[in-house]
Order: C-alpha cells, then structure tokens, then sequence
C-alpha cells in the first residue's frame, strides 16, 4: 500500500538530507515564532533539494507572509496549522495547501465531517491533529473514531504517533498517510533516526 509519509519538525540539514534518502514524501518546517521547531527561511533555502516535497507550516502570518516565505524557502506546500479561513487558502493557493483540522474541537463526527467538506475544494491535502490546536505536543487521537472519514480529499493523520503506536494508529483510522514529529524526537526539532527509519521501513510494508 502507498502511504504518504511526513516528517514535520525538521531543523538539521543533514537529518533533511537522510530522512528525504530514506523515502519520506514530505518534510516539514515550522515558521511558528513561539515554537521550539522554528527555523527561518534562508535556513531552510540553504538545505540541499532532495525528492521529498518541502513544506511550512504556519500558524500567525498572512497570506502575503505565506506566499513571500514559501518563495524564499523554496517551499512545495504551505500546512495552515491556525484555523486559516477559505480566503486564506485561495489567497496562498488550494494546490499548494495542507488544510489542518483537530477533530477535539467539533462536538460530533458529522461536525468534523462538514467542517472539513466545506474545504475539500481549497486543498491538496488535510491533515487530522491531536489536541485544540497547535501541534508537535505528543498527544493522539481516537484512531478508530476516524475510520471511514468520507472526504473527497486524501487526510494525513498527525499526533503523537511512535513506533510502538503507528500501525495500529494506522489500522484503526486508515489515513492517507502519517504526519511523524514528537514520537520520533529526542529533543525538540532534532529526531531520532533509529525511530524514523523504523516507522518508514515498517509503513512501507503495510
């Protein structure tokens, strides 16, 4: 099976360089200020292109920002990770959007499901996170309360996931693909490569 595989937090150019040999589809970095993962863009621009689509995340900028930062980084994909709105996401661009939506904020399955129905047509992808907001704090889901998300666009499934935890993470949600970031760390934005090449090995045989 073709699962998507993202590691976000991605601060080390050597790690960048490893984890895009090992296969990953996508490699994320944080452009939050109060984050621990913060990196700026001439950071990022100065790290080797490898295969890996290269994405941002971002939380307080405007459209504007976005756009201006995803050209200096030399970004693919902008993951709105702030509750941006429609006009956001055709602002920066609904092909190049990761849509992040935490299904601890909606009341019932069906909120979630309208929630993200009304951007199936402003992304390229969606991403379901732990917590109300924010990202990278290790908690998870309900894996099995998202099995069968009827959307229309592929889902990324993000929060504390490890190698103890993702294939049945996995198996009870059946994501897209996995978003990794705390469950591979050994300190913020510095990961632990035994971890990821472990989960990118085992995922690439389900």
């Amino acid at each position: 099976m073709n699962v998507l595989l993202k590691v976000c937090g991605m601060t080390r150019p050597e790690q960048v360089e490893a984890i895009d040999a090992m296969g990953a589809d996508f490699l994320g970095f944080v452009f939050a200020a109060k984050s621990p993962r913060c990196v700026t863009p001439a950071h990022v621009a100065s790290i080797a292109a490898g295969k890996a689509r290269r994405v941002g995340v971002f939380v307080e900028q405007s459209a504007d920002e976005v756009k201006r930062i995803m050209d200096e980084a030399k970004l693919d994909m902008a993951q709105l990770h702030g509750g941006q709105d429609e006009a956001f996401c055709r602002a920066v661009g609904p092909e190049r959007i990761i849509k992040v939506f935490w299904p601890e904020r909606c009341a019932s399955r069906e909120a979630l499901k309208q929630d993200m129905a009304g951007f199936e047509d402003l992304c390229a992808l969606m991403l379901l996170d732990a917590g109300t907001s924010g990202g990278g704090h290790g908690k998870s889901l309900d894996f099995a309360a998202l099995s069968g998300m009827d959307v229309s666009r592929p889902w990324l499934l993000a929060g504390g996931l490890t190698p103890e935890n993702v294939v049945f993470a996995f198996e009870q949600a059946h994501p897209a693909g996995i978003d990794l970031n705390s469950g591979v760390e050994t300190s913020p934005g510095v990961k632990d490569m035994v971890k990821v090449r472990q989960i990118l090995h085992t995922l690439r045989r389900v």
